[in-house]
């Protein structure tokens, strides 16, 4: 896979962005044990010993695409709700919860008869902001604090983060999940004497789940999309690109949702999109690691052989983005390095032409490729590593090339530079030498990312929805197959500069740098394109005002730095935010006893 996708959740990407999103992920020869049970479920089992440990996953095929009409940011909305609990996981006494749930759900109900009524007030100009406190009619402020003390009474049999809790006491590591425009995944890696706790847990979880404190966990979704997209310096341009780019494919529409959408959502809405989406048969389970896979069929047949499968026919995405007839551009000033941003459509993973597509990527990036040679060697007018990407997803792609803008330039002449070279890619020779290195870049690649179980896993899970499992052998041989002939043809098909969508990012004035210096030398060596992902990643760590999430952040990351798993090469910047959580668990520390004083 070439990256994971920058939207998906943070606490996710800041797990996996060494692991996927700095090198094409092929590989080779992996030929994993496949059950599919009369359900549906899907169990994928690569069996290795080196290690007491087994990295499990549940890949679900649902995510923002999936959205219902007016609900967007439901699926990652859905996701947070799953660590919340169940039935019999995070509660005392469920009986006497249900109480309080169905008293919650009726005010809400109310609650939200008296916002529309206020929304209506907005859309006539009676009021600014339907959110602030201060504009609430009395009704809706009145009908608020019953429900909070609703919610204050439930708490008295809620037992938090036990989910988390079950795992970490019985030596998981890495537990998280995330959502992406068309995969929804939930993983951790545990001792092998510990996997059927996994499978009490996922099983749980896939039908049991019950929208705990559903409310307040939307405000923290709401908070996550504030730190995540409207305080970085590029996040709410970015999500503006995307949907300049996808005019008419729901992958326009932000993995996060908008905010007035996801400010609509009820918990009655999200136990609906559960019963339609979260069913064995729209699951793959993968495992790899040190079991038994006939003892783990058993009991994952015990564990998840009698849950029902979903009745409801999965949509298939029937919209295709029509093909630009002309030129898109967007501008905007940030407090951000001026940079560039070019995209052309793509191709879906899978598809004929998308091995070509990743050669002409690989032929123009990298510290060796014909971007870096010309913009930074002998132009000078671009700082870091240009960058091209061809991203294929599970329905649609597209491929992009950017680059960072070197005081003394501007973002037009770099433009400029960079559809040159891919004008000369197009039209110019292509050495036998050169595309040699890209194949074999791609056979020593296809061998490095099987190493990683965790990797494997992710790999794995995240084909077989998008693809198939297979893709993970065969995407090298098509790779190697490529000539120079198939580059010329991709570029001319799919990279026609007439019908390119750019983006131009300007520094706003009085920007001062906002990265501190040994961010800046970790971010040297990765790829610009998750650049902006990691500095609203450390900013969210400084900011953060919850000290016991952050203590539990803390716990997952040291987890990881201390797993045998971890790559060398991503250390240091997990390293790197540890001692951020450390030093903002201080700060707040500090704060609370001078406060106490």
């Amino acid at each position: 896979m070439k990256r994971l996708r920058r939207r998906m959740g943070v606490a996710a990407a800041a797990l996996v962005v060494g692991v996927l999103a700095v090198a094409p992920s092929f590989g080779q020869g992996v030929q994993p044990r496949v059950e599919t049970f009369d359900n549906g479920l899907e169990l994928i089992m690569v069996e290795r010993h080196e290690q007491p440990t087994v990295a499990c996953g549940m890949f679900f095929d649902v995510g923002s695409i999936d959205d219902p009409r007016g609900q967007s940011g439901i699926a990652h909305l859905f996701e947070h709700m799953l660590f919340k609990g169940t039935r019999t996981v995070g509660t005392t006494n469920y009986e006497a919860e249900r109480t309080f749930l169905a008293q919650q759900d009726e005010l809400r109900s109310q609650m939200d008869v008296e916002m529309d009524h206020m929304r209506l007030r907005k859309r006539h100009g009676q009021m600014t902001d339907v959110l602030d406190p201060e504009q609430w009619t009395p009704k809706y402020a009145e009908m608020k604090k019953r429900y909070d003390g609703l919610i204050e009474a439930q708490r008295e049999y809620i037992v938090n983060n036990e989910l988390a809790n079950l795992y970490s006491s019985n030596g998981g590591a890495m537990l998280n999940a995330g959502t992406a425009e068309d995969i929804t995944m939930y993983f951790v890696q545990l001792p092998s004497n510990k996997l059927e706790l996994f499978m009490w847990l996922e099983s749980d979880r896939m039908v049991n789940g019950v929208m705990r404190e559903f409310y307040v966990e939307r405000d923290n979704v709401r908070e996550e999309r504030r730190l995540r997209t409207e305080s970085t310096p590029t996040g709410k341009f970015d999500e503006a690109f995307e949907a300049l780019f996808w005019q008419a494919h729901p992958y326009g529409i932000p993995v996060l949702g908008w905010a007035s959408e996801v400010e609509s959502i009820t918990r009655a809405d999200c136990l609906e999109f559960y019963k339609k989406f979260y069913a064995p048969n729209r699951c793959r389970m993968v495992l790899v690691g040190d079991f038994d896979p006939d003892k783990t069929i058993e009991m994952a047949k015990r564990y998840f052989g009698s849950l029902p499968a979903s009745t409801f026919p999965r949509p298939l995405v029937v919209t295709e983005e029509p093909k630009p007839i002309a030129e898109r551009r967007f501008y905007a000033e940030a407090e951000t390095n001026p940079r560039v941003r070019i995209r052309f459509r793509g191709v879906a993973m899978g598809h004929s032409d998308e091995a070509a597509l990743d050669m002409v990527s690989q032929l123009l990036s990298g510290k060796t490729g014909r971007l870096y040679k010309r913009l930074v060697t002998d132009e000078d007018v671009s700082s870091g590593q240009p960058f091209a990407g061809n991203e294929a997803r599970k329905y649609a792609g597209h491929f992009e090339i950017t680059a960072i803008v070197k005081d003394g330039s501007t973002p037009e002449r770099v433009e400029k530079l960079l559809l040159e070279e891919l004008a000369k890619l197009a039209e110019g020779e292509i050495s036998d030498r050169e595309i040699q290195k890209v194949k074999n870049q791609v056979l020593a690649g296809s061998v490095r990312r099987l190493k990683s179980n965790f990797g494997l896993m992710f790999q794995l899970g995240m084909f077989d929805t998008w693809f198939d499992w297979s893709y993970i052998n065969e995407s090298p041989k098509r790779m190697l197959a490529v000539t120079a002939d198939d580059v010329r043809r991709v570029i001319a098909e799919y990279l026609d500069p007439t019908t390119r969508t750019v983006a131009i990012y300007t520094t706003k004035a009085g920007t001062k740098s906002d990265v501190d210096p040994e961010l800046a030398q970790l971010l040297a060596d990765m790829p610009e394109e998750s650049h902006e992902m990691i500095k609203g990643m450390a900013k969210q760590f400084t900011s953060a005002e919850d000290g016991a999430k952050l203590g539990m952040m803390l716990q997952r990351m040291e987890q990881s730095l201390n797993s045998e798993q971890m790559p060398e090469e991503q250390k240091p910047m997990a390293e790197y935010m540890v001692k951020l959580i450390k030093a903002r668990i201080a700060e707040l520390e500090a704060k609370g006893d001078k406060e106490s004083n």
